[in-house]
C-alpha cells in the first residue's frame, strides 16, 4: 500500500493518474521480485547446508548379501523404512550401519527429501547444543550470525545420528526434548521452531550397559529405540564374504586402473574363514592393500592380477589370532584314508565351533550346510 499526505488540499491535482498507477505497478513488481529472490537465496544458502551435511558414499543404497541373517535385515528394514517410525541401528564398527541408515530413508516416504547427517562423536560439548539446534547471532562468542541447526535442515526429511551413544549426557536432556515436542529452540533465542524429522540413530555401544551405567538417559533410549535393527558382523555371516569382497575388488579394478583381478581359491578360503574383527571396512581396506602389493610385486596391470594370501599382509592377522586357514593342516601318513579324511574334517569342525563359540547353527552355515546334516556330521565323527 502506498499512501500519499499533504496539508494542501490541492497538491495532487496536477498528478496524473496513469502514471502515478504505472509508477505503483513498477513498485510492486519489484517488491514482489525482491521478496521471490530472498526465498530463492534462503532456500539455496539451505540446499549448501545440506549438502555439507552429507557425503558421496552416502548416497548408496545397494546392499551386498547373500547370507541368510542380512537377508530376513534387509526384509525387516523395508518393513520399517514405509513407517514413520524412530529406528536405532546398533551392530560393532565397520558391520555397514551407516548403509543400513541409507537404505531406511531411501524405502521411506521422505524419500525425496534430505537425509542430514551428524557425527556425534565428533561434537565438541561445548558445540554440539549449536550444531543440533542452531544459535542466533550473538548468543555466545563467536556467534557472528545467525546459523541454522541441523533438525531444521532436515526439516520433512530424516536426521541421522550417527555414534549418538556418544552425545554427552547435557545434550541428551535437550535431545530428548526435541523429540516429544517436535520442537527446537536455537542458543540465545526464546522463540520455538517447529520441526518435522524422521530420526535415525546409530552406535557401536551397548546402550542398555549405558543407561545402568549412568551415561545414557533411559527415556532417550526408550525414544530411539522404537524400532532396534541390529547389525550382524561379519564373522556370524561368512556367505557373504566372497560377494562384498567381488564388489571391493571389481570397484578396485576400475579406481587403480588394472584389468581384472581375481583371487586364488587358498585367498578364498583364508577370508571366508577369518574372523574379520574390523569387519566389512576392515574387509574393503585389507582388499585395497592388497591390490596395491600386487602391483608392487611387479604384476602387470595391463593383465589380470592374482592375489593370494601373502597380498593381504601380517596386519590382517590381529595380534593373538589362531586361525591360520591359508595354513595347511599336517595329514597322518600311516592311516587308511577314510581315516585320515575323518580326521581333518574332525579338526576343521573343532577349529570352527571354537571360532563360533560352540554356536552349531552359524558352524553350519560357515560351512555351507543345514544345521542337521552338520548335527549328523558330528555324531558320525563323535564331536561332543
Amino acid at each position: 500500500m502506498v499512501t500519499l499526505d499533504a496539508l494542501d488540499p490541492n497538491a495532487f491535482d496536477d498528478f496524473d493518474l496513469d502514471v502515478l498507477q504505472a509508477f505503483l505497478s513498477v513498485a510492486s513488481a519489484t517488491v514482489r521480485a525482491a521478496s521471490w529472490i530472498q526465498r530463492l537465496e534462503e532456500q539455496l544458502e539451505r540446499r549448501k547446508k545440506i549438502l555439507l551435511s552429507q557425503s558421496v558414499h552416502r548416497a548408496t543404497t545397494d546392499i551386498i548379501a547373500e547370507s541368510q541373517q542380512m537377508t530376513q535385515l534387509i526384509n525387516e528394514t523395508q518393513t520399517v523404512a514405509a513407517s514413520d517410525l524412530t529406528v536405532l541401528i546398533t551392530g560393532e564398527t565397520g558391520v555397514g550401519k551407516e548403509l543400513i541408515a541409507n537404505y531406511v530413508h531411501h524405502h521411506s516416504t521422505r524419500a525425496n527429501e534430505p537425509m542430514v547427517y551428524v557425527n556425534c562423536a565428533a561434537l565438541p560439548e561445548s558445540l554440539a547444543e549449536s550444531e543440533l539446534f542452531g544459535h542466533v547471532k550473538g548468543a555466545f562468542s563467536g556467534a557472528t550470525e545467525n546459523r541454522t541447526g541441523k533438525f531444521e535442515l532436515a526439516h520433512e526429511g530424516t536426521l541421522f545420528l550417527d555414534e549418538v551413544g556418544e552425545l554427552p549426557i547435557t545434550v541428551q536432556s535437550k535431545l530428548l526434548r526435541a523429540l516429544q515436542n517436535g520442537e527446537i529452540q536455537r542458543v540465545g533465542s526464546d522463540g520455538h521452531h517447529r520441526v518435522d524429522v524422521r530420526l535415525i540413530a546409530a552406535t557401536n555401544r551397548d546402550l542398555k550397559k549405558e543407561v545402568v551405567e549412568g551415561r545414557f538417559r533411559p527415556d532417550l533410549y526408550h525414544r530411539l529405540s522404537v524400532y532396534p535393527l541390529v547389525v550382524p558382523p561379519l564373522r556370524d555371516r561368512p556367505a557373504d564374504i566372497l560377494p562384498l569382497a567381488g564388489f571391493f575388488l571389481e570397484r578396485d579394478q576400475h579406481r587403480m586402473g588394472v584389468r581384472g583381478v581375481r583371487l586364488t581359491h587358498v585367498a578364498k578360503r583364508w577370508l571366508s574363514g577369518f574372523a574379520w574383527p574390523g569387519n566389512v571396512r576392515e574387509l574393503e581396506h585389507t582388499l585395497s592393500r592388497a591390490v596395491i602389493r600386487a602391483l608392487s610385486d611387479g604384476q602387470d596391470s595391463t593383465q589380470i592380477i592374482e592375489l593370494d594370501v601373502s597380498h593381504f599382509g601380517a596386519e590382517a592377522v590381529p595380534s593373538g589370532s589362531t586361525l591360520h586357514p591359508a595354513t595347511p593342516v599336517e595329514p597322518p601318513i600311516d592311516v587308511p584314508l577314510n581315516e585320515a579324511v575323518d580326521d581333518y574334517k574332525r579338526r576343521l569342525i573343532l577349529a570352527r565351533l571354537k571360532r563360533f563359540e560352540g554356536n552349531k547353527a552359524a558352524t553350519a552355515r560357515s560351512f555351507g550346510i543345514d544345521r542337521g546334516n552338520f548335527v549328523r556330521q558330528l555324531q558320525r565323527l563323535d564331536i561332543s
